[in-house]
């Protein structure tokens, strides 16, 4: 596990954008966990958040020359990662996030920022992936629109989890897209260190209950 990936575990227990207990999710499932990306609504938490995006994006096989954030959680996340890419690593990457309604007026159009083109890479940035359906069609969509080349999508988390159908929701929108999809951490990643780390907020008792949880749903 790479630092900034212990660093993200310890961000979200601090943040409390991590919380164990009894959740139903999305899907209808009942969580023992539940991630919640609406929890990081400070300045030095955007900083912090827009650090550790920055560091998954490093990661991806093709750099990008934009990172755009699909409305509405996704805005602040291209802005932060944008700027974090600039203060942390040197690399002077534009930002793009798109508009829920068409803009008629003024400059007009859905998209906000820098307008890709086929000469850019542009990586996605989001809070999470369920079934995939919404990021294949933010995809389709910037392609159609732009030329660009979409060549990276990147999560905070990665629950691990079979979809309803029991497939690989992540791996199948890799196949289907050709995008890459990395998340800062995993559900794994989450078990070790707080199992590793002192005084952690993880019990004996709610590892048990993830551990069941991912016998009967996970990858």
């Amino acid at each position: 596990m790479e630092s900034y990936q212990r660093e993200f575990v310890d961000f979200l227990v601090q943040t409390q954008a991590l919380r164990f207990g009894e959740f139903t999710l999305k899907s209808g499932r009942t969580s023992p966990y539940f991630f919640n990306a609406g929890e990081f609504h400070k300045g030095e938490d955007l900083e912090r958040l827009g650090y550790f995006y920055a560091s998954a994006i490093r990661q991806l096989g093709n750099q990008p020359t934009v990172i755009f954030g699909p409305a509405y959680k996704g805005i602040s996340l291209s802005l932060a990662a944008a700027i974090a890419m600039a203060n942390h690593f040197d690399t002077n990457v534009a930002y793009s996030f798109d508009r829920k309604e068409v803009k008629s007026h003024g400059e007009g159009g859905w998209l906000v920022g820098r307008i890709p083109t086929n000469e850019d890479q542009v990586v996605i940035v989001d809070d999470v992936v369920t079934d995939g359906a919404t990021k294949r069609d933010a995809i389709q969509r910037l392609k159609e629109a732009t030329g660009a080349h979409i060549t990276g999508l990147v999560i905070a988390l990665d629950r691990r989890e079979r979809t309803l159908e029991g497939g690989n929701a992540i791996a199948q929108l890799e196949e289907s897209t050709g995008v890459e999809v990395r998340s800062i951490i995993t559900i794994d990643h989450i078990l070790q260190h707080l199992t590793e780390r002192n005084g952690s907020v993880l019990t004996e008792g709610v590892r048990n209950q993830i551990a069941a949880y991912l016998s009967e749903h996970g990858l």
